[in-house]
């Protein structure tokens, strides 16, 4: 999880060595990614990025696989999703969009 500190995996769900929670600043701690790395969840925008941005910083470390976007309820899901996988499709990812609340 990229930008949600306070994440924590389902208990059971992972081992340890499966999950990690690292603010946007660590990324560069953590090249280059690992190849077994399935899924990548990241805060649709907070106060310092937003998921575009985690696109392309995925991208550019050739991540091919799952974003999953969180985000808060959306008045027009839909427009928002298409914007999300029109960037990620140039660059290979496959986007999913979870709304909260």
């Amino acid at each position: 999880m990229i930008g949600i500190p306070e994440a924590r995996a389902a208990e059971g769900s992972l081992r340890p060595e499966e999950f990690a929670s690292i603010a946007l600043e660590a990324f560069e701690t953590q090249l280059p990614l690992p190849t077994t790395l399935e899924l990548v969840v990241t805060p649709l925008f907070c106060k310092t990025f937003d998921a575009l941005e985690i696109i392309e910083k995925l991208g550019a470390q050739d991540y091919r696989k799952t974003l999953r976007v969180v985000s808060p309820k959306l008045p027009n899901r839909q427009i928002v999703l298409r914007e999300l996988r029109s960037h990620a499709a140039r660059q290979g990812i496959t986007i999913e969009l979870v709304e909260e609340g």
